[in-house]
């Protein structure tokens, strides 16, 4: 197979909030990257997207402090970086994200070494807060839209689906009166409200996607047991829950138990932003529908670049959070599985010749991959049933 060409470019001078930062080629130096992205609970928010280059500084260059230094001075914390991988002619990306500290080590007389630790833009938007901002009802995403542009969050770094649900009306309080909200979880809060999902893509866009966005869901690439190194399958309550418990702030409890003498497993959302007990209402049918019955789960797949095909290679690059992929595997005794599943968590360790990817998934359910309506863009009754 042809190896797929890193490349790892950094934007001095510029910061995250740089739309278009000018980019510095320096993969000359780095030995090896680890990525991890996504989260680990179908059930919960999505974290800061961590990485980690470790650089070759046995010139300084790479030294904040280093007044003759190539970089100097613009070697600083919050230094933009992207991760990309070029194969057959195509540039993938990998990850986005910012410098959080450069803690050089030196091993030897002639050379030295940094491990950089990266993290995407979620650290950087949980460093803004907008205490005092005021909002009136609107939808999900026009509301995350509102609080990006509050802190100056770039147009052309956000992708935003359009909500299901409408945010309350609210003002939010201010360091003056004692309190203070960090952008991050204001903006998971409302992404949650609707059980949609908000994170940091692999190019640096804030991404938010309402809860049908596998409306319809026709993967593409399918892997099998001739592509993945490894495969973890389960049947655990990880993602079962039979009573839920969804309220709104300044509002009621939902509750919808569908256990019916079975033993009791408790999902609760608390304190959900959305302007109505109708939306919550309709977020706790949602999780009873797509939680309320027990499945076997493929769970995790691993996967080794070296023994990759060309197609295998290029399928692998493309993925992002929330792909739908199909899952092919014959076990040594049962049935054999064939499953639609959304990649919650990618993982990659990458160093010379050794490429090792991690996908983290979790099997869709019919509820989920259903052809839903929403309003103003589908044809209600054709092939689409309302959301």
């Amino acid at each position: 197979m042809t190896w797929p060409t890193i490349s790892v470019d950094a934007g001095f001078g510029d910061t995250m909030f740089t739309a278009a930062p000018t980019w510095v080629d320096i993969t000359g130096y780095v030995q090896e990257i680890t990525i991890q992205r996504g989260r680990s609970s179908v059930s919960g928010t999505f974290r800061t997207g961590k990485a980690s280059l470790l650089l070759d500084n046995s010139d300084g260059r790479f030294t904040p402090e280093n007044t003759a230094g190539a970089y100097t001075p613009d070697v600083v914390i919050g230094l933009p970086i992207r991760i990309q991988a070029n194969y057959s002619a195509t540039d993938y990306d990998l990850f986005y994200g910012s410098v959080r500290e450069w803690p050089p080590k030196k091993h030897g007389p002639n050379y030295a070494s940094v491990r950089v630790p990266l993290a995407d833009a979620f650290y950087t938007l949980n460093l803004e807060d907008v205490g005092g901002q005021v909002y009136t009802i609107e939808g999900t995403d026009a509301r995350i839209g509102a609080v990006l542009d509050d802190v100056s969050w770039p147009a052309g770094l956000r992708t935003l689906a359009s909500g299901l649900a409408s945010s309350q009306a609210t003002s939010v309080a201010s360091p003056s009166d004692g309190g203070e909200q960090p952008a991050l979880r204001y903006l998971l809060d409302l992404a949650e409200a609707e059980f949609g999902v908000l994170f940091m893509s692999q190019d640096g866009k804030v991404t938010f996607q309402n809860r049908v966005n596998h409306s319809g869901a026709t993967p593409t690439i399918t892997f099998d047991g001739d592509d993945f190194s490894d495969i973890v399958l389960n049947y655990t309550d990880k993602y079962y829950w039979n009573v839920i418990r969804v309220s709104r702030e300044d509002g009621g409890q939902i509750q919808i138990d569908s256990s019916s003498g079975a033993p009791r497993s408790v999902l609760t959302k608390d304190v959900m932003p959305m302007s109505n007990d109708a939306e919550a209402l309709n977020v706790a049918e949602w999780l009873s529908s797509v939680f309320g019955s027990q499945r076997l789960q493929v769970e995790q797949l691993k996967f080794h670049m070296v023994k990759a095909s060309n197609a295998f290679t290029a399928n692998l690059l493309s993925l992002e959070l929330r792909d739908d992929i199909t899952v092919q595997h014959t076990p040594v005794a049962g049935d054999a599985i064939n499953q639609t599943v959304a990649i919650e968590q990618i993982r990659h360790r990458i160093r010379p010749q050794d490429w090792q990817t991690t996908l983290n998934v979790v099997p869709l359910t019919s509820i989920e991959t259903a052809a839903y309506w929403i309003l103003g863009t589908s044809d209600l009754d054709n092939t689409t049933v309302l959301a």
